[in-house]
Parts: C-alpha cells; sequence; structure tokens
C-alpha cells in the first residue's frame, strides 16, 4: 500500500509547510449533533452516531485518537454496512467556534472520478462514441491525437503529464484562485510535449486524462457535462446533496478547509474548484457520496457489461498495476476495495466500498496549522477502519 498515495491523490499540490500557532483541537469542540439527528438505527455517543455494537465502538475510537494525533481541524466520517449506518459523524470545528457537522458539503477530489468514468461510459454504451476512439475525432490538434484512444485515457495509458504538476500551471492557480478555467486550457497544459511514452505501453496516472475525456464527452455529445452526469447519475439516485457547479458556491452547511500551499495559511473553502473539472470540482457530502459508491460498486447505472468493463484489471501487470492493485475506470481496486483517497487543498479524503461484502466508508479531513501536511490523514483512518470491518482486505501496510 505505499503507493497508493502517490497515485491515488490524483489532485495533491505542492504543500507548504506553515509554522504552528495554534492550538491543537480538542474534542471538547466537537460538533453539536442531538440524538434525533442520528440516523435510524443509531444513537449519539461522544459526538457520534454509533450502531452500538463492538465494531461501531472500534471504529469510534479510531476516529478520536487519529483526529487528535494528527491535529486536525475537523473529520467527518460515515460507515455503512448493506446500506445501514455503523458510525456516521464528526468532529472538531468547520470554522473557529463553529462545530463541524457529518451533513457539511465541500469539494470532494478524485472522488468525483468515477461519477465522470460512468457517465462517459453510459454514452459508450448508448453508441454515441466508443472506447477505440481516438482523440484526433474531436481533438486533431493535441500529441498523439491519432495514436490516444479513449480507453488509454480511462485506464492511464496514455502517457499525458499531470498538469497539476506543471510550475506554470501552480503560479496561474495561486495567482488567482479563483480564476475560472476552461477546460481547453487544462488540456492544452497536460498535453503540452506530447505523451512520456509510447501511448498504451505503460501506466502512469494523470489528471490530465479526465481533462481530455471531459471535453471529448461535451463534443461528442453536443450536452454540457454537468447535464449528462445530473440525469445519467445524480437524478436516479437522488443525490440532492452533490453539486456540479464549477464556481465554489457549495450549499450550506460548508465544511471550511485551510491550508498554507499559497505561504500563508488561509481559508480555501471557496477557492474556484474549475481547475479540476468534473474528476475533481463536484461538491457533495458524505451521506451522498455512499449512495453512489454503492451504486458503483453494484453497477446499477450501467449494464452487466460495461459494468465489468469498468472493473476489469486491464491494467494490471502494466507498470505499478497488480492483480491485487490496479488503476480500473476511474478507481483504484485495492484487495477488493474500489478505493479512491484525494488530496485536493483544505482536505483529505478517503473512500470506498467493499461490493462482496457491503461495506461503504468515506472520510474526509482538514488540517489545522499543526497537522503534518505530508500525512494524509483521511487515508490512514480509512486503513484502520479496513482492519475492523474485514480484516482479510486490510488496507493497513
Amino acid at each position: 500500500m505505499a503507493g497508493v498515495i502517490g497515485l491515488a491523490c490524483v489532485l495533491l499540490l505542492s504543500a507548504c509547510t506553515v509554522a504552528a500557532s495554534e492550538p491543537a483541537p480538542s474534542l471538547t469542540r466537537g460538533p453539536e449533533l442531538t440524538a434525533e439527528a442520528c440516523p435510524s438505527g443509531t444513537t449519539l455517543q461522544g459526538g457520534l452516531c454509533l450502531s452500538g455494537d463492538e465494531v461501531s465502538e472500534e471504529l469510534a475510537g479510531i476516529l478520536r485518537a487519529e483526529f487528535e494525533a494528527d491535529a486536525l481541524s475537523a473529520v467527518i466520517a460515515g460507515v455503512w454496512h448493506d446500506g445501514e449506518p455503523i458510525l456516521f459523524g464528526a468532529l472538531g470545528d468547520s470554522m473557529p467556534g463553529i462545530a463541524a457537522t457529518p451533513d457539511m458539503h465541500h469539494m470532494l477530489g478524485n472522488l468525483s472520478t468515477p461519477m465522470l468514468t460512468t457517465a462517459l461510459l453510459q454514452q459508450v454504451q448508448a453508441g454515441v462514441l466508443d472506447l477505440d476512439d481516438t482523440v484526433a475525432k474531436w481533438y486533431p490538434e493535441v500529441p498523439a491525437a491519432d495514436t490516444v484512444t479513449v480507453e488509454m485515457l480511462l485506464h492511464n495509458t496514455a502517457g499525458y503529464s499531470q498538469f497539476t504538476g506543471q510550475a506554470d500551471f501552480l503560479a496561474d492557480l495561486y495567482a488567482d484562485p479563483f480564476r475560472v478555467w476552461e477546460i481547453d486550457e487544462i488540456i492544452d497544459i497536460g498535453t503540452a510535449g506530447g505523451p512520456l511514452f509510447e501511448p498504451g505501453t505503460d501506466w502512469m496516472f494523470s489528471d490530465t486524462n479526465s481533462a481530455v475525456l471531459v471535453g471529448i464527452l461535451a463534443k461528442a455529445t453536443g450536452t454540457p457535462v454537468a447535464d449528462l452526469m445530473q440525469t445519467g447519475i445524480l437524478d436516479p439516485l437522488e443525490m440532492d446533496d452533490t453539486t456540479l457547479a464549477r464556481n465554489g458556491d457549495w450549499p450550506q452547511p460548508v465544511l471550511h478547509g485551510y491550508d498554507g500551499e499559497r505561504g500563508v495559511w488561509e481559508d480555501v473553502t471557496y477557492w474556484n474548484p474549475s481547475w479540476a473539472h468534473f474528476a475533481g470540482g463536484t461538491g457533495s457530502n458524505a451521506a451522498d457520496v455512499a449512495v453512489f459508491l454503492d451504486a458503483l460498486g453494484s453497477g446499477e447505472l450501467l449494464s452487466d457489461e460495461y459494468h465489468e468493463l469498468q472493473f476489469a484489471p486491464t491494467t494490471a501487470g502494466i507498470g505499478t498495476n497488480t492483480d491485487d492493485q490496479y488503476w480500473a475506470m476511474g478507481f483504484l481496486v485495492v484487495n477488493d476495495w474500489v478505493f479512491m483517497n484525494p488530496g485536493i487543498p483544505g482536505y483529505y479524503g478517503a473512500g470506498g466500498t467493499l461490493p462482496d461484502e457491503g461495506w461503504t466508508m468515506v472520510v474526509y479531513t482538514t488540517a489545522s496549522q499543526r497537522t503534518d501536511p505530508a500525512v494524509a490523514t483521511a487515508t490512514e483512518i480509512f486503513r484502520q477502519f479496513t482492519s475492523v470491518v474485514s480484516p482479510a482486505h486490510s488496507l493497513e501496510k
């Protein structure tokens, strides 16, 4: 699992360490939930809604311990088994003196990537485009456009570089965090110079691949990608707490995130998410994400044929991918977990589902100035959770 963070924190930008100047968070400043706010089947225990069994108690202990050990500002977590809540709650503050609550909205990062790839596969299933289509059909000017296929973009075997690692992109983002980025701007940045290897012969994670897919999907259908995701995913699943807005105007209540990437400790909650497009810039909350993960695992949004194709170990044996840990179409499959762990300005996340055993888990954390920015805090919590809910499928190191 040592390599998972590096390839799955797909939107993580370079972080600047800022000198600590605020006290560590205290559990006494946790969410002010009432028993009535807990989902059916759970009761309020120390700020967390728990099912009351041994598993829920152990998960709660991990969450509280990691909250303190990592000096987090807040953590939101949900664990469900066969759709029933085992743990659901939040610890810490969204803003100073404002308690975090589990229904808070925020930018998702790459937990929204499989939403994009599912919407695209729906269009492949409908015959609007084909996995063997080359980029040249829509972007003939892009380097290697006549060689790179839609399937290569989905599997990260196209070879295009990671646009978030480009110095010019970072300089522009930091100069104006509220800038609205057009998808073609991102495509130009990420594909400049062409593939780093012969397309289809190796594997390298790159969000540029998702950016090109966004552009292709819009051109192929003549429909805004937001509309395709709304009608193909959000509406059927009744995901009313998920927003596809590209302006950072998240619905209330909002989990605020803070970051030191620009050399100052600042609130980055409302930075414009358009640079992350629809593979990362979607906003939601834990309960809605769990609904999508359940649907992703069950395949209810696709035909059986395309569900199997979405999960197929096509990349196993290519690059760092193995039979036990490989990149599917928009997500990792790791020891049978469908798994994503975004790192974006202000937030770390980890979410996944173990379809065969009915487990679904979502964790998001926000940092204080005392939190080590190099530690993927949500991933560490998720890993420990897996050892409790399914030891045979543990993601612990």
